[in-house]
């Protein structure tokens, strides 16, 4: 506790501590190597001090205390910045003006790995390039003067750039984990929005839907709840966090209606291949499989089993074909489905735009077909951003 004190710890906290997670992390790990970069050059001046002044390692324990005064008052960005560059210039003078029997090679791959932690790939390229180019100096100078081999040359040069391309590939794979990280919490925080939005909306329709009493309208309103929550584990199942297989989703539709007995007479017709769909529009793709299945289950006729419901879904050259068959009566207007009054239809109607897909029913002597066609692309309208509010 009285060390952390003497090294200005709480000080470091006090500035900081209400920052973001990451600038936070950040923040101590400059402070902390800053510490360490001082005291080893202090320490590296006053052991050889009899032989000389060792400029390169004078240079590099001031930079830290400039970046720590600059962290002090702060200014993080202004220290980073300090600390990268004025090592940069420590190496070029203690290349030239320092100790000659000095080991420079090692300072070099410790300012490239300052320079990934706390920069970017580019400006770390950019050091890589100038740093080797000291380095081939030095080496021609040595070798000119008989100090070293050809070969030592040579795998001296290999070595550092084989090191520079690995450090760099590692640091930019840790890099693009922290992305896929940031990209995932924001797809979260997105899809929690849009279930809500959802749920919002299935509470505007059922509050204004005409029909029997209340309780059948919470029942409705619990079996579409229920209904998202089956799609959500079914995509939490999912092996790959972009697609979702429409056999599953279909599946487990199938069974939600089927657990009063009343799907006992549908038959589940899909490819033998999975069917990709991105996650993004699985949700409203559930919601018209279900409200289409849940209207043929009420609708339908049952006096024979030669004529079950049948639902199917192709995929073929990029495109879903979704249906629905049943025995039903069907329906002889239109406008029952391009100007919905029902909550299943208005649903249907809404969710088909966010699939920026066609919705139509086909009715004949044999009964009823409702079918859904759409694209699988890569980009679609997220709930209430283009059609509004249901």
């Amino acid at each position: 506790m009285k060390l952390e004190r003497f090294l200005f710890w709480d000080k470091i906290d006090r500035i900081y501590g209400r920052r973001d997670y990451l600038t936070r992390n950040r923040a101590r790990h400059l402070y902390a190597m800053n510490l360490v970069i001082f005291f080893v050059s202090a320490a590296a001046c006053l052991v050889y001090i009899r032989q000389g002044l060792r400029v390169g390692f004078l240079i590099f324990g001031i930079s830290a205390l400039i970046s720590v005064a600059l962290m002090f008052l702060n200014k993080l960005d202004a220290a980073v910045k300090a600390i990268l560059y004025l090592s940069l210039v420590a190496l070029t003078f203690g290349l030239f003006f320092g100790m000659q029997n000095g080991n420079i090679y090692f300072s070099m791959a410790t300012i490239i790995i300052l320079f990934l932690h706390f920069s970017n790939i580019k400006q770390t390229i950019l050091v890589s390039a100038y740093t080797g180019t000291l380095m081939s100096y030095r080496l021609y100078l040595y070798w000119g003067g008989g100090q070293i081999s050809s070969a030592f040359v040579f795998d001296t040069i290999f070595k550092f750039i084989l090191f520079c391309t690995i450090a760099i590939i590692t640091v930019r794979v840790l890099s693009s984990h922290n992305k896929e990280k940031e990209i995932f919490i924001r797809e979260i925080h997105h899809r929690v929005k849009n279930n809500l939005q959802i749920l919002s909306g299935f509470a505007n329709l059922h509050r204004d839907a005409d029909g029997p009493g209340g309780t059948r309208q919470i029942s409705n309103f619990n079996d579409r709840i229920l209904m998202l929550s089956r799609v959500h584990d079914a995509i939490y199942k999912m092996e790959t966090d972009y697609e979702v297989d429409l056999n599953v989703i279909l599946r487990e539709i199938v069974l939600l209606n089927s657990r009063d007995g009343l799907g006992e007479n549908v038959r589940l017709i899909t490819g033998e291949t999975p069917s990709p769909l991105s996650i993004e529009i699985s949700v409203p793709f559930a919601m018209i499989a279900y409200e289409l299945l849940n209207n043929a289950l009420l609708h339908s006729s049952y006096e024979t089993d030669n004529f079950p419901i049948l639902v199917e879904l192709k995929f073929t050259e990029g495109k879903y074909v979704f249906s629905v068959s049943d025995r039903g009566p069907g329906i002889g207007k239109d406008s029952v489905w391009s100007d919905p009054k029902t909550t299943g239809f208005t649903l249907i109607s809404v969710m088909t735009k966010q699939l920026k897909g066609n919705f139509r029913i086909e009715s004949g002597e044999f009964g009823v077909r409702a079918v859904v066609e759409f694209s699988n692309q890569d980009a679609f309208a997220t709930l209430l951003d283009e059609t509004g509010p249901l």
